[in-house]
């Protein structure tokens, strides 16, 4: 389905339900004041404005619709092509969003704070005075990430809307700042295949006006929807992980650890999640925790069915069924301590042969919880199954890791 509502790229009239549209979107960083659906949506405001920087950038962006061969009659904005005062609207559009960037004919990332000069490929440099030293904005939106990844076809237009090049063109430039594989900005791959903590990684470091949008930029990333819930804070990000639970095998979702600089995401907002060392869950509080995470790999070949249907979410955490005998138990038929959990992801090391990746737990009560976060990920053994145990009934033992929420702020 194409957005409900699209700009007549010679008018610059909103548009509802056009039958069949081509149009072309437009990925750019917000720079206030942005023109709002209300303001678009009026005639009288168009004709009064028309003129207006704030309009500047639509207009732009039109002129280059209509100056392609043939002419592409609309385009896709989304400050002002959303009613974000209808929540309903809203919802469908967030989960809708990285269908529309794929449906484009074009897609115009808009660097508002680069001067392009073709000799140097200088891509991600930011000109912007209250930026000294740092990249281009758009480099570090949330939701840039997957405008990058949903097109087909992607140009790049500079602070003065001067052609800097496709992104197949510009794949290895993108690769250095994002760390997105070049075989996924090209198109010789798709980057779908790519496992659940390497897309984390990716996401690492970006940050979005709305902490909630932080889980929600990255619904088209994992194919999922979810409710929209402004005003639930880092709980989103928890939904988003216990949704991709349900929906998924990949264990990779558990392979993270502690972030070296800190959960980025938060940091735009002057506050961070609350929580204490010790309360460290499976899922992660950030997708800043998967910034180690970005060269592992799910193999299905050589993946490993769980006992009992695998793992599931519960109100004390996730718990997996592990066999009795094995890492788990000790000799006596007890709990062990300390168990390190094969996952079923893996990384390639120096002989190019993958190992698998285990995370540390330690007994908590009735159950677990993470410990060593700072440290890389363990290389182990792949999980136990029947056949690795030579029994066909084996006994199981729920080995539970509970899970904090990262709803409180300072």
């Amino acid at each position: 389905m194409p957005p409900a509502r699209l700009i007549n790229t010679l008018t610059y009239a909103l548009h509802k339900n056009v039958p069949s549209p081509e149009y072309a979107i437009l990925s750019h960083k917000w720079v206030e004041p942005e023109v709002t659906f209300q303001q678009l949506d009026s005639t009288e405001w168009r004709t009064i404005n028309l003129k207006s920087q704030p309009m500047k950038k639509i207009r732009d962006a039109c002129e280059k619709a209509r100056g392609r061969r043939p002419p592409i009659q609309w385009l896709w904005v989304d400050t002002c092509c959303i009613d974000k005062t209808n929540s309903v609207e809203l919802a469908s559009a967030l989960n809708s969003m990285f269908e529309w960037y794929f449906g484009a004919a074009v897609c115009y990332g808009y660097l508002y704070d680069v001067e392009w000069v073709a000799s140097s490929r200088q891509i991600s440099k930011s000109t912007d005075l209250k930026r000294p030293g740092k990249e281009s904005a758009w480099f570090e939106r949330g939701w840039t990430l997957q405008e990058l990844l949903a097109p087909r076809y992607m140009e790049f237009y500079d602070a003065d809307w001067n052609f800097m090049d496709t992104r197949k063109n510009l794949a290895d430039l993108l690769r250095e700042r994002t760390g997105i594989a070049e075989q996924y900005l090209t198109g010789a791959s798709n980057f779908k295949v790519a496992c659940v903590a390497t897309k984390m990684s990716w996401m690492a470091g970006r940050t979005t006006t709305a902490v909630e949008d932080i889980a929600y930029s990255m619904l088209g990333l994992f194919n999922i929807t979810m409710d929209i819930r402004y005003g639930e804070g880092a709980k989103a990000f928890m939904r988003l992980q216990r949704t991709l639970i349900e929906s998924s095998i990949d264990e990779s979702l558990f392979a993270w650890t502690t972030p070296t600089s800190g959960l980025t995401c938060y940091q735009g907002l002057g506050k961070v999640p609350k929580f204490s060392p010790t309360h460290w869950g499976l899922l992660a509080p950030s997708p800043d925790c998967f910034s180690k995470s970005r060269d592992l790999v799910v193999l299905p070949d050589l993946h490993v069915a769980r006992l009992a249907g695998g793992y599931r979410m519960t109100q004390q955490g996730v718990v997996f069924e592990m066999p009795f005998a094995s890492e788990v138990t000790n000799f006596l038929g007890l709990a062990r301590t300390k168990v390190t959990l094969g996952l079923n992801c893996w990384r390639y090391g120096p002989n190019g042969k993958p190992y698998n990746i285990g995370i540390r737990l330690l007994g908590y009560g009735s159950g677990y919880r993470r410990v060593k976060l700072e440290d890389d990920l363990e290389k182990t053994s792949k999980p136990k199954t029947k056949k690795s145990l030579g029994t066909d009934q084996v006994l199981t033992r729920p080995l539970t890791i509970s899970q904090p929420e990262f709803d409180s702020f300072t």
